[in-house]
C-alpha cells in the first residue's frame, strides 16, 4: 500500500504498548507513513525511546507513560493529548499480558492480572478513545495471539471481541476492529503483516468496515542454526 492511498499524513494516532513488540512496529509503521504518533507505555524509558525512533523516520512524535489497565493513567492520558493536539485521529491498543501457566495449575491472582491488563485496558481505552475522537476515527486493537490456546487466554480473547462488537453496535459513526496475531512478537520483518493490518484498519482505504476481527497468520522466523547441536549428530 502506498503512502498515499492510505491517506495517514498528518494524522494523530496513539499507540499504546509502544515500548516493545508489535506496539513498537506498528508505532514505527504509522509514522513511516507520515502520522504524528502518541507512543504510551507503563515504561516512559521505552516509549522515549520509540518515539525518538519514529522522530528519527522523519515522523512527529511524542511519549507518555500510561499503564491502560489504571484508570487515572488512562484519563490523564487523555487529557494530555487532547491539552496538546485537540481530538485524535486513531487509536491503536496493543494488549500485552501473557500467560504461560497451564489451566490447571492457574491461580486466582494471574487470572485478575490477565483480565486487568487486556480486558480492563481495552474497557478503558474504548470509554476514553470514542470522547476524545475525531468524526471518522477509529480504534484497532491487537488481542492477545492466537497461539494462545489455554482456556483463560481464549476466555479474555473473546472478552475482548465482546468489547470490540458492542462498541460497534453502540457507536456506528467510528471504525471499532480487532487483528488477532497467530503468534508473540518476534521482531521485523517477520512481524511485517500484522503492521500491515494495523495500518490497513487506521487508513482510508478501510472506511465503512467496522466490527471485524481479522486474524493476521504471521511468518516464523528460521531456527537458528546451533553449530554444537549439529556436531552431536555427527557419527
Amino acid at each position: 500500500m502506498s503512502r498515499d492511498l492510505l491517506g495517514l499524513e498528518g494524522k494523530i494516532v496513539m499507540v499504546t504498548g509502544a515500548g516493545r513488540g508489535f506496539g513498537r512496529a506498528i508505532a514505527h509503521g504509522y509514522g513511516r507513513n507520515g502520522a504524528t504518533v502518541i507512543a504510551v507505555d507503563p515504561d516512559v524509558e521505552l516509549a522515549t525511546g520509540v518515539a525518538s525512533e519514529v522522530e528519527a523516520l522523519g515522523a512527529t512524535a511524542i511519549p507518555i507513560r500510561g499503564d491502560m489497565s489504571v484508570v487515572l493513567d488512562v484519563t490523564s492520558t487523555f487529557e494530555k493529548v487532547e491539552e496538546l493536539f485537540g481530538l485524535l485521529d486513531g487509536i491503536v491498543h496493543v494488549t500485552t499480558a501473557e500467560s504461560k501457566t497451564p489451566f490447571v495449575e492457574l491461580l486466582e491472582g494471574e487470572w485478575y492480572d490477565l483480565m486487568s491488563q487486556d480486558v480492563k485496558s481495552s474497557l478503558y481505552v474504548l470509554q476514553q478513545g470514542l470522547r476524545h475522537l475525531a468524526g471518522g476515527g477509529f480504534v484497532t486493537i491487537v488481542l492477545p495471539p492466537a497461539a494462545r490456546i489455554e482456556p483463560h487466554t481464549v476466555s479474555v480473547r473473546k472478552a475482548v471481541e465482546g468489547l470490540i462488537e458492542g462498541a460497534t453496535r453502540t457507536f456506528p459513526g467510528v471504525r471499532v476492529n480487532g487483528v488477532v496475531p497467530s503468534r508473540d512478537p518476534v521482531g521485523d520483518p517477520y512481524d511485517l503483516p500484522l503492521v500491515r493490518a494495523a495500518l490497513g484498519l487506521g487508513s482510508m482505504v478501510s472506511e465503512g468496515i467496522r466490527g471485524v476481527v481479522l486474524e493476521v497468520q504471521l511468518p516464523e522466523p528460521p531456527l537458528e542454526f546451533e553449530p554444537y547441536a549439529a556436531l552431536r549428530e555427527l557419527p
